[in-house]
């Protein structure tokens, strides 16, 4: 039986249905068959940073927005506009109480799913907090919290940050001291006797104490010290290595502090359950605990820098040394016990410890860890005087406790910074103390990691002799080591290669940027300017982890977005960096931040580019150096697509009789533009109807030749008797009926243009008078004896294959070579369907005015003409309109009926009899269907739904096979 149905609601009896959402009750029947549908241009301008929020979120990185309300009414309107508009993007919407009540029942179902957990307007912070830590230890989907709180504003709902929100406004709740049974007390004392266990190398007996002690307390419903026993049998476990009974102990401690509402237990349990989950090699799912604690412990500043401290090692292990050096890892100093009453009193003595120390103490072995994290991360990013300061700190005050545990942890640290700089003398010392700690305080582990530590400085120095001897340790310990542990030991044995040097200060920027190259390589082997501008904001994009990314030019007048990345909301710096061109740090734009560059080549400011990241989700200190580097890379392919573009604008103002949208008309507007200045011969190719004579007057007008004539001769209509005559002129006499000297059209148009269309059609005279023309620049008048110069720029047209007329005979080669100079070429108008729209409404609104009508063109037409294939090309669209305005109403829209039926598909039936009406239809269908896929039987077929065999068996019985040798198009 299904459980979850449409992402939000839970079958909670045989019948009713439970909308997680809200909190309604509903019948099965009530339960809207595609779940309150909510699609994304419908999420409401108020929530839009939080739609952000949702639409970007990465795995391992939980969320937490709080919105402004007014009053409970409005926080509930808005909680269920965000809940439609979050599952339809794929996220769970669930109240806080709703999930912490079903959440074991709908475990598997919720397993992958990210969650949008909605906390009520007078719930309990601390119980929200709970949920979204509680969801990141399950699934290390990107699950959101929405919280709420009073607002008297006037405006718009805002969603603001959470961690800005609450920093200050609700500290979590720390319990008063408890005063219990003295039979609960005698536990928690037994319980006391473990560690002197442990540091006695009896860890079985200890394990057994803490056990018996744990279920004792659980039993009397001594939830919170149950839960502290529990971590410290955790501890004891994870210790000695058994990292995964140590994640279930710490789960049980977190089920007995959640029953006790003991919010600093269930932190504890929280950031030890990372730890485990991260010696055991589940780096993700700890990532997501850690993140989720973070966000949550925002009270708790020492936990919250644990848990910074905790994540950091995550970061560490995953290679992501930038994001760890990023990370606040300053323990806060502990504070001074209260007083409590008599010391004398064991139940006092209890309470002292079980409730105020763990609620806000942090204890020596965990303030020694969070040490320890911070020097590892200091040297992995070159600051080594950072960490010898840290570490030296940690050995004074380690040095003042008589646990060997802590100061074991302490000079492994000072390990670390003494091999790091290379005194390996000191350091060898310092390796035997370690050695000697370890023993006492019976942790083989954490000596295993100081030999790794030591092994590393060895081979570094090429002291291989003693490297192999801890090679040879490592390789027992390893047998029972945790996973994590374990491989590393693995990949030291095997790699015989020394560790890359410690980074320095100076090049710690250098090597938080990331590789160029292949933004080179883009900027180098894309074809296409816009493709190479493209993919370096998407590089960019990728690399940032943002939420969008514009690039924005002012060099068509206002600004505009040339290309953006990203579904994030739009960016607002644009303007302000290109009035200011200086670059603008990371402010807080329409809940998100955005970082403006702008774009430079040479003295020139060319563009800007802003990328823009959630509110949740802070920008890399790196960030402006990256983009400023990605940009440099593509300013020139920039500045060339700007070029392209102004060449493009211009092309279509000066040419405003050639009419389209498509890519394909703007290259052909920028080709004239371009051959409109050269004085070389233009040839223009395409099908009859296309708009060639319209090419060759645009590269007359746009020409210096301009103020000449321009003459048009169409040879095919030309008979070979009178060609010469047309073209060269005739002086008087020359034959019958030359009564008087006339110029041909080349004299007249000298200093101008002639266009010649239809060129195939020249008869072999024409062709070798033409040639001799254009060779010697001259003209002789038929009748005379001597030679005119001329200068004249030639356009000629042709609806065929030049080439193809050249190897059949029927055209001069070396004549095509002086015409085919530049070619331009015009693509028919059913390889740009999206120009049938615009040149339909061009054509109506001249046919409308010429015959008088105020109709308008519907959709359904605009949509049946760009369906159709038009064979006759723009010149057929031109007269399809003509006649539709003739028969188009005086006013109103005008129908697709009145289409012709060669255009809507329809047929006439002219017969009575239901098998004649049966194959005129089927006919027509066929007719249409091979107009539409311009002859390929192949895709008639496929549109019809047949094969291309019963294509072929259906034309041949409906009588619309071509003869043998003229068969369709494959």
């Amino acid at each position: 039986m299904m459980r979850l149905l449409h992402d939000r609601y839970f079958a909670c009896d045989g019948d009713r249905y439970c909308d997680l959402a809200t909190g309604d009750t509903l019948r099965l029947d009530e339960v809207p068959r595609d779940g309150v549908p909510a699609g994304r241009g419908s999420d409401p301008p108020g929530l839009a940073p939080l739609m952000e929020v949702l639409d970007h979120g990465c795995d391992g990185d939980p969320r937490w927005v709080v919105s402004d309300a007014r009053n409970a009414a409005q926080a509930t309107a808005l909680a269920r506009r965000a809940a439609a508009s979050g599952q339809a993007r794929g996220f769970v919407p669930m109240l806080v109480p709703l999930y912490l009540r079903f959440r074991d029942a709908l475990a598997e179902d919720l397993r992958e799913r990210a969650l949008l957990l909605i906390s009520p307007f007078s719930s309990a912070v601390t119980e929200a907090r709970g949920a979204l830590v509680d969801a990141a230890a399950r699934s290390r989907r990107p699950h959101v919290l929405l919280t709420f709180r009073s607002a008297q504003t006037n405006g718009g709902m805002q969603v603001r940050e959470a961690r800005s929100a609450y920093g200050a406004e609700e500290a979590p709740s720390v319990p008063p001291p408890v005063r219990y049974s003295p039979e609960i007390a005698r536990h928690i004392l037994r319980a006391r006797r473990a560690p002197d266990f442990a540091r006695a190398g009896r860890h079985a007996a200890a394990e057994r104490l803490l056990r018996d002690v744990a279920a004792s307390l659980a039993r009397r419903d001594a939830h919170v010290p149950a839960a502290q026993t529990l971590i410290a049998l955790g501890r004891l476990l994870l210790e000695r290595g058994h990292a995964g009974m140590a994640d279930e102990i710490f789960a049980q401690s977190i089920a007995q502090a959640e029953s006790g509402r003991h919010e600093p237990s269930i932190v504890d349990g929280r950031i030890w359950q990372a730890l485990a989950r991260t010696d055991d090699g589940r780096v993700n799912e700890a990532e997501s605990i850690c993140r989720a604690v973070i966000l949550a412990a925002g009270g708790f500043t020492g936990r919250q820098a644990w848990a910074r401290a905790a994540l950091a090692r995550v970061l560490l292990w995953t290679n992501r040394i930038d994001e760890a050096g990023q990370l606040d890892m300053v323990l806060p100093p502990g504070p001074k016990d209260p007083a409590y009453g008599t010391a004398k009193d064991p139940a006092y003595e209890v309470a002292k410890a079980s409730a105020y120390e763990g609620a806000m103490y942090m204890d020596d072995i965990v303030a020694a860890c969070v040490d320890a994290t911070a020097v590892r991360v200091f040297l992995a990013t070159g600051r080594i005087f950072e960490a010898g300061q840290r570490a030296r700190e940690r050995l004074r005050t380690a040095d003042q406790t008589s646990d060997p545990l802590v100061r074991l942890i302490a000079r492994v640290s000072h390990l670390r910074v003494l091999c790091a700089s290379g005194d390996l003398e000191l350091a060898g010392e310092v390796f035997r103390q370690v050695l000697a700690l370890a023993r006492t305080a019976h942790a083989p582990l954490r000596a295993a990691r100081a030999r790794l530590i030591w092994l590393e400085a060895l081979r570094r120095a090429g002291r291989d002799s003693e490297a192999q001897r801890e090679t040879n340790v490592l390789a027992r310990v390893a047998r029972g080591a945790p996973l994590l542990l374990r491989r590393t030991i693995t990949q030291r044995i095997v790699r015989t290669d020394a560790r890359p040097p410690v980074r320095s200060r100076e090049t710690k920027l250098s090597e938080g940027i990331p590789s160029v190259v292949p933004l080179v390589r883009i900027a180098h082997d894309v074809e296409s300017d816009r493709d190479a501008v493209q993919r370096i904001v998407e590089w960019i994009a990728s690399e940032l982890r943002t939420s969008r990314v514009d690039v924005m030019s002012a060099d068509a007048g206002p600004v505009s977005t040339l290309i953006s990345v990203g579904a994030g909301l739009p960016t607002r710096l644009g303007s302000r960096v290109l009035d200011a061109g200086i670059r603008l740090p990371a402010e807080v734009q329409s809940g998100g931040r955005e970082i403006g560059v702008p774009v430079r080549l040479g003295s020139r400011l060319l563009a800007a580019v802003v990328a823009r990241w959630p509110l949740d989700r802070e920008p890399s200190p790196a960030a402006a150096e990256i983009i400023e580097l990605a940009t440099a890379i593509a300013a020139p392919r920039l500045d060339a697509l700007l070029a392209n573009a102004r060449e493009t604008a211009r092309a279509s103002l000066v040419t405003p009789d050639l009419v389209g949208v498509s890519v394909v008309m703007a290259d052909v507007r920028r080709a004239i533009e371009r051959a409109a200045t050269a004085p070389f011969a233009v040839l223009v190719e395409g099908e009859s109807g296309v708009g060639k004579e319209l090419v060759a007057r645009a590269l007359h007008q746009l020409s210096p030749r301009r103020e000449r004539r321009f003459c048009d001769v169409n040879c095919a209509a030309l008979p070979d008797d009178l060609l010469e005559s047309e073209l060269f002129g005739h002086a008087r006499g020359a034959f019958t009926g030359a009564v008087a000297d006339r110029p041909g059209l080349f004299e007249e148009a000298s200093d101008g243009t002639v266009f010649l269309d239809e060129l195939p059609d020249l008869s072999p005279r024409g062709q070798a008078k033409l040639l001799r023309v254009l060779q010697q620049q001259e003209v002789r008048r038929v009748g005379e004896t001597f030679t005119r110069k001329i200068d004249v720029r030639l356009v000629t047209a042709t609806n065929r294959d030049m080439k193809a007329e050249v190897t059949d005979g029927r055209f001069r080669q070396d004549l095509l070579y002086r015409l085919d100079v530049i070619r331009i070429r015009i693509p028919p108008l059913r390889e740009r369907p999206e120009d049938v729209a615009v040149l339909a409404e061009h054509f109506w609104t001249d046919a409308a005015r010429r015959v008088g009508t105020a109709a308008r063109l519907t959709h359904e037409v605009l949509a049946e003409l760009s369906r159709y294939h038009w064979p006759g090309n723009v010149r057929e669209l031109q007269n399809v309109m003509a006649a539709l305005a003739v028969a188009a109403p005086a006013r109103g829209r005008v129908q697709a009926a009145l289409l012709p039926a060669a255009i809507t598909g329809s047929t006439t039936v002219t017969t009575r009899r239901l098998a004649d009406a049966r194959i005129q239809f089927e006919r027509r269908c066929v007719e249409v269907a091979l107009a539409r896929a311009g002859g390929s039987r192949t895709r008639a077929a496929l549109e019809l739904g047949l094969s291309r065999q019963g294509l072929l068996k259906t034309m041949a019985r409906l009588g619309l096979l071509e003869p043998p040798g003229q068969g369709g198009a494959e």
